[in-house]
């Protein structure tokens, strides 16, 4: 409950909780095709989250709504511990879907520029002026993150 109610505070605030959820975190690489400034993120490195993709678009989005409310009073208690007295993890869940739910769709090659080498930046800055947990989503690919963004969508219903 307290790594739930983490991943929530951390997402409503624009980050990915990625780097809390190592367990089921992509096991091959990060892919690129192109060369130089010409590169893009290669397609076959969104087949890194199928499994992840499936697996929550597997869950019917009002039985985890129902699971979300049996388990609300505990996640309050354990957003108050992370700092906040008022312990709306209500409103910060909203706040995260609201974030996640308008990262774009991004059709075609997206490009992108490594800034080292540990990282890479997207060229649009459009795209590399969103959230880390947008971005997140779209490493996914195009056809993963709409699946993961409708699903979303059925959460938040489903959560009203």
């Amino acid at each position: 409950v307290r790594q739930l109610a983490i991943a929530i505070e951390q997402a409503a605030a624009g980050v990915t909780p990625a780097r809390d959820f190592k367990v089921i975190a992509p096991e091959t690489p990060f892919a690129t095709r192109g060369t130089g400034s010409q590169r893009t993120i290669d397609p076959a490195s969104y087949q890194r989250y199928d499994g992840l993709v499936s697996t929550i678009t597997s869950i019917e989005p009002t039985k985890a709504a129902e699971v979300y409310r049996t388990i609300q009073p505990r996640l309050n208690e354990a957003y108050r511990g992370l700092g906040h007295p008022e312990g709306d993890v209500d409103r910060a869940l909203a706040n995260a879907l609201d974030i996640l739910i308008d990262t774009p769709v991004v059709q075609g090659p997206m490009r992108i520029h490594a800034i080292d080498a540990r990282g890479w930046i997207y060229v649009d800055p459009d795209l590399e002026g969103l959230t880390s947990s947008q971005k997140q989503i779209l490493r996914m690919g195009p056809a993963h993150a709409d699946a993961v963004i409708n699903w979303l969508k059925a959460l938040r219903t489903a959560l009203q």
